[in-house]
């Protein structure tokens, strides 16, 4: 398994979401982003913040947490 942090997750693969740090898990559970769950990054944004795509929904992701995020390519 290729654990990465979504700071360095490429744009339009299929990942799926393996650990949230636990200051934010609560938080990104409500919106989906809770361990296990299958998404996407499908943009990057200027100041170094990813939208990411999860159970049809865009979520907006600050650069301070994705260093945080781990996934793992989807197989």
């Amino acid at each position: 398994m290729n654990v990465i942090s979504l700071a360095e997750a490429p744009l339009a693969v299929p990942l799926t979401l393996s650990a949230v740090p636990d200051e934010h898990a609560w938080r990104l559970s409500r919106l989906g982003l809770r361990p296990g769950a299958a998404f996407a990054v499908i943009r990057a944004s200027a100041g170094g913040g990813r939208i990411v795509s999860v159970a049809g929904a865009r979520v907006a992701l600050g650069a301070a947490l994705l260093r945080g995020v781990r996934a793992e390519m989807a197989r």
